[in-house]
């Protein structure tokens, strides 16, 4: 299993219930060890989350919980890039995509990477990525 589809089953396991850090820690043991997370980097990528809502619980704990979203308007990695490219009308530097996302969205290189080696609109041509 990849990087990003770790993360992503890591968030949507978020949407059963507020759930405290330590039980994210926990919960997804493997993850962090196969990521090399620490427990403060769980916390910072929980908290940069657009779709996470982060609540005081008991004994002045945070909560964390996946915001009830309708999946049939939730937009993938993919869709952003086949948009941008759409946008532009030609094949675009991969870290050029990264900087003309929408604010909120937490993404790295090699997200964006897999996002478009794994959807079959887009094409890797070295640093550029394009429409197939």
């Amino acid at each position: 299993m990849n990087q990003y589809a770790m993360l992503d089953a890591v968030q949507r396991s978020l949407k059963y219930g507020a759930i405290t850090l330590d039980q994210v820690w926990s919960d997804h043991a493997q993850v962090w060890q196969l990521l090399g997370w620490n427990q403060s980097q769980v916390k910072l990528w929980l908290g940069c989350l657009p779709t996470i809502q982060v609540r005081a619980g008991s004994n002045s704990e945070q909560t964390y919980h996946l915001e009830a979203t309708a999946n049939t308007g939730e937009t993938t990695l993919a869709d952003e890039i086949v948009a941008l490219l759409e946008k532009a009308g030609r094949p675009m530097p991969l870290l050029q995509c990264l900087g003309k996302l929408p604010a909120g969205r937490v993404v790295t290189e090699p997200m964006l990477r897999l996002a478009a080696m794994e959807d079959a609109r887009l094409e890797l041509k070295g640093p550029l990525v394009k429409l197939a």
